[in-house]
């Protein structure tokens, strides 16, 4: 599928609004694939790979694919990119962890403020590796590295100029990162969260995806990798790569750059494969899927350490991330959008 800006044009406009909105849709739809896997990692996991870990990743290379876009292709300007991203995020983050300070408060996951100054500052990716951890805020680690991946594109984007020098620097970055983690982990015999949680290590997973989507939009992939069972082949690659028996670096080093290439191969694929995330309930996952990743984790804590029974703790967070989708996060990025 050729990219929606570069047709617009040429398209009629029914035709180029049409085709933008089944984009949008089996993005969404994407997003709603990696929302399933969490919360089927953590409330049902399935022996032999660990889902919840997968489905992080599925959400990073879709935003190193859409910061691509957004950043370098569109080129939306910065002061209202960064407002977007604060409205996006920030109102669901700050009554999310309030609200769990408070009903968490004399439960075993109890935390105080300080743990949640790092949440709410995104810092806790490495506060809970050198400070001190608090298990209902662990997920924040992942939303640390989307917010400083956010500001490292940003800059780039302003600094380097030219298509393929950011190609290039995008590249280099992202093989710093990955070589950072295998060393981290390999050599230094660091755990999973130490090397892991990192910035410096886990942005591979976001770059790499944003170097790929200039590949396509400047139509310097090859043309091999325009195939339409590329991106579902590129995608169960990567699901085998994170099996348990293969070491995690490898997930990291051969599993990412797969399932990078299989979101940005998207657009190339059939419908079997589109239809299928453009599907309503996978459409509305992903509409949902902030919210129920900010609420599943404190739940996931009572099923995975106190072996409470999984079904009724899932309910519980749909319960809570609808009230907070429909009452907290859209209304507050409406009200933002419009006013600030």
């Amino acid at each position: 599928m050729t990219d929606i800006s570069a047709t617009a044009g040429v398209l009629p406009r029914a035709a180029a609004d049409k085709a933008a909105r089944t984009r949008l849709a089996y993005l969404d739809g994407w997003r709603g694939l990696s929302i399933a896997l969490v919360l089927i990692g953590h409330f049902f996991p399935v022996p032999g790979i660990n889902l919840g870990v997968l489905g992080v990743e599925f959400f990073f290379v879709l935003s190193g694919r859409l910061m691509g876009e957004i950043l370098f292709i569109e080129r939306f300007p910065l002061k209202k990119f960064f407002k977007r991203r604060f409205s996006r995020i920030y109102p669901a983050l700050l009554v999310f962890v309030v609200a769990a300070m408070v009903g968490l408060s004399g439960t075993f996951i109890a935390f105080k403020w300080k743990a949640a100054v790092t949440a709410l500052t995104f810092t806790y990716n490495y506060a809970g590796i050198l400070v001190n951890r608090a298990g209902a805020l662990d997920h924040i680690w992942s939303l640390a590295i989307e917010e400083h991946s956010y500001v490292i594109l940003a800059l780039i984007s302003v600094v380097v100029s030219g298509r393929t020098n950011v190609v290039r620097l995008l590249v280099a970055l992202s093989l710093l990162a990955m070589a950072n983690g295998a060393i981290s982990y390999w050599v230094l015999g660091m755990d999973y969260e130490t090397s892991y949680w990192r910035t410096d290590v886990h942005i591979a997973s976001i770059l790499l995806s944003a170097a790929i989507c200039l590949l396509k939009a400047d139509g310097r992939l090859p043309a091999f990798l325009k195939n339409r069972h590329v991106a579902l082949a590129a995608a169960a690659g990567a699901v085998l790569l994170f099996l348990d028996p293969v070491p995690t670096p490898v997930h990291y080093l051969l599993g990412v750059p797969l399932l990078a290439l299989a979101v940005n191969a998207l657009d190339f694929a059939g419908g079997y494969l589109t239809g299928l995330l453009s599907s309503r309930p996978m459409v509305m996952l992903g509409l949902w899927s902030y919210s129920l990743y900010l609420w599943q984790q404190p739940f996931y804590k009572f099923v995975y350490d106190h072996d409470v029974a999984p079904i009724p703790m899932l309910a519980a967070v749909f319960a809570c991330a609808l009230a907070s989708y429909y009452l907290v996060e859209k209304p507050a990025r409406g009200w933002l959008n419009r006013n600030w």
